[in-house]
């Protein structure tokens, strides 16, 4: 092999540059013994009978390519908002009704679509919960087909329940909600 004498000078150079002694030939620990000197940490383990070397400190520095990354989502749009944008108001501002009503929130609807709806249904903090549809027992009498927008948002449950009428809807009627969280998040409208 024609290389054989340039791979042993770079060995031998390389050898050098890393300070790589011959190891020396030690006797073997007897049983019972430890071959490590007893008291060092398994870090600085070192033979019986060698003089350990002198303790070197040695910082390790991260790399800036093993920095934390800070993933910075946008918020989510702000439901209520739109729907103010979209020409719902406040059922509060429109008729004598409470502007929290415990168990739907703050409602909003449009003044056009009274009685059915849809109303939507937000807490103190503009998070959509429900959307209702309030549609009078006289619509359920005349079997009447009633059209209605559809409701924004996913459903997770649906309550329905008979209202004798409140302001705004006089008239007796039921309310079909649609919720969009869990039901152990209704608490949110609860008070």
């Amino acid at each position: 092999m024609r290389n054989r004498p340039t791979v042993a000078i770079l060995l031998a150079l390389l050898g050098l540059i890393v300070g790589v002694e011959r190891p020396v030939a030690q006797p073997a620990p007897t049983l019972g013994q430890s071959p490590f000197v007893p008291g060092q940490g398994p870090s600085t383990l070192v033979p019986a009978g060698v003089e350990a070397p002198p303790a070197r400190r040695i910082v390790v520095r991260p790399h800036r390519t093993h920095r934390k990354h800070r993933v910075v989502r946008p918020a989510p749009p702000n439901l209520r908002k739109i729907a103010e944008g979209k020409g719902f108001k406040r059922v509060s501002d429109l008729v004598n009704f409470p502007k929290f009503f415990p168990g739907l929130g703050i409602i909003f609807v449009k003044p056009e679509t009274l009685p059915l709806g849809p109303f939507l249904c937000f807490d103190r903090k503009d998070r959509l919960m429900a959307t209702v549809y309030m549609v009078p027992i006289k619509d359920f009498n005349d079997h009447k087909t009633l059209e209605a927008p559809a409701f924004a948002g996913a459903s997770d449950h649906t309550s329905i329940y008979f209202n004798p009428g409140h302001p705004g809807v006089d008239t007796p009627h039921y309310h079909f909600v649609i919720w969009h969280v869990p039901k152990k998040e209704e608490e949110r409208v609860a008070k």
